[in-house]
């Protein structure tokens, strides 16, 4: 059994292509490389506007002082019948955030199971923030903080101060390792100070990974 289109469900349809249109006219003036995450998502239409057929191509256009909104004003235009309405397009760019999946303690173990990645409007971000999981895992929370809160780079330490270490040193044809503990916290690559348990020597090492530390010979 054929059943026909309605008056209404082809206006509906012209809605969704326009607003399709007016996304695309958006991304391409905001991203003519297509090297940045940007997402457009075009505001409904009232239900009560009716969208006539264009049979030539609908332009597009929209002024610099709109562009650099986060609610972009887009003019949609047909030539063929002098009609015309605007529209808003709502446009974020956004990169990938690592954010806690829970509220963690100090002194928290973060891990593939406390830790998630979703992406974010970029204005929203105050800080510094991780964008690999890779990145922060084995690395211990300082600070208490809720879930859903971007992992913060101030607020971790590979090796936090008081930690048992092991100092590494030597070159590709020798290496020694003894232990040691921090006298500070300290990031993946940052150098921090510890002492030798053994020789109760303090000195600058680099940390390379969780509980580990190397310096050069």
């Amino acid at each position: 059994m054929y059943i026909g289109i309605t008056a209404a469900d082809e206006n509906n349809l012209i809605k969704q292509q326009l607003s399709s249109q007016a996304e695309q006219f958006v991304l391409g003036q905001l991203d003519p490389n297509n090297d940045k995450t940007i997402d457009a998502v075009a505001m409904p239409i009232d239900e009560r506007v009716h969208v006539p057929v264009c049979s030539s191509e609908l332009t597009f256009s929209s002024s610099p002082e709109a562009l650099s909104q986060s609610n972009v004003m887009v003019k949609a235009q047909c030539s063929d019948n002098d009609w015309y309405m605007f529209m808003v397009v709502k446009a974020t760019e956004t990169q990938p955030v690592v954010i806690l999946s829970s509220a963690v303690s100090p002194g928290t173990l973060l891990t593939t199971d406390n830790v998630h990645v979703v992406k974010m409007d970029k204005k929203r971000l105050r800080s510094t923030t991780f964008a690999d999981i890779e990145d922060v895992v084995g690395a211990r929370i300082k600070r208490r903080v809720s879930a859903g809160r971007p992992v913060n780079p101030n607020n971790l330490c590979y090796v936090c101060k008081g930690d048992n270490v092991t100092i590494s040193a030597g070159n590709l044809s020798m290496r020694v390792k003894t232990n040691g503990f921090a006298l500070e916290d300290g990031r993946m690559g940052e150098t921090i100070q510890v002492e030798n348990r053994r020789s109760s020597k303090k000195i600058y090492a680099r940390v390379v990974g969780t509980g580990q530390v190397e310096i050069g010979i």
